[in-house]
């Protein structure tokens, strides 16, 4: 078996941004039994050689019949750049599905997801297994973008906050007030993890209840983590993912680029 062979193909793009798109890539035989939060390599060949970066799927796990990825194009890094090229049809290697960054079964706890950028896509993933649940907890998404229009599955969150009995609160902040890409933005200002902390006290919140899983730029876990420990959360409560490939100049999942 040739183990750098594309298996998959990319079906749907939709650019959110110049830099940051929504990929659908339908693989060969079907979409690999995966938990929200794992990751799976996603390549392809550039200079005869493949290349490949960790994507954690925005996907539903127990009806997908593709695979979606929240990616963003690094400037100077490899595959991205070569992929905001590719044409739709564009053949492409998926993995299998790694990683632990998963949610614990069975957990009744206030469910706290913090991410940046195009780190959210594991979480819209996670909130789908959730929300299946017979009785589910409640849920908190702080999600921190430059810019108002990298909010990606901003709709989709909207709507989840509307849903009878889903307990689902939505937090989009934006770290870049000043600028003009900003204009009408009416809703919070400032980085993650300054947004968290203040919803403890709105929402009422109670840390020893709380679970934190944490995903994007590693800045932000370490800050995010600080201020969770500061507010009592053990530190068995906090959950972190976070991808800075050696070979390109930042993360892209905040994931991979």
């Amino acid at each position: 078996m040739d183990r750098a062979a594309p298996n998959a193909t990319i079906v749907e793009r939709d650019d959110l941004t110049e830099d940051i798109a929504r990929f659908v890539v339908l693989p060969d035989d079907g979409v690999p039994p995966f938990r929200p939060g794992q990751y799976l390599a996603l390549g392809l060949p550039i200079d005869d050689r493949l290349v490949q970066r960790p994507y954690s799927p925005a996907s539903r796990p127990a009806s997908a019949a593709t695979l979606e990825f929240l990616i963003r194009r690094v400037p100077g890094g490899r595959p991205t750049p070569r992929l905001w090229i590719a044409p739709g049809g564009s053949r492409v290697r998926l993995g299998r599905p790694k990683g632990l960054f998963t949610l614990l079964p069975d957990d009744p706890r206030t469910h706290l997801f913090v991410a940046t950028g195009t780190g959210l896509a594991p979480f819209v993933s996670m909130l789908d297994e959730l929300l299946d649940r017979p009785d589910p907890p409640r849920v908190v998404v702080v999600h921190g973008v430059a810019r108002a229009a990298e909010l990606a599955y901003r709709e989709r969150l909207e709507r989840l906050v509307r849903r009878p009995g889903a307990r689902v609160v939505y937090a989009p902040t934006v770290s870049r007030d000043e600028d003009p890409a900003n204009a009408g933005w009416a809703g919070r200002i400032g980085r993650a993890e300054a947004a968290l902390d203040p919803l403890f006290g709105e929402l009422g919140l109670d840390p020893r209840t709380a679970v934190a899983y944490l995903c994007g730029n590693p800045g932000m876990i370490v800050a995010a983590g600080r201020m969770l420990l500061g507010r009592g959360l053990p530190a068995d409560a906090i959950r972190t993912e976070q991808y800075w490939p050696a070979d390109d100049p930042a993360p892209a999942n905040e994931l991979a680029a």
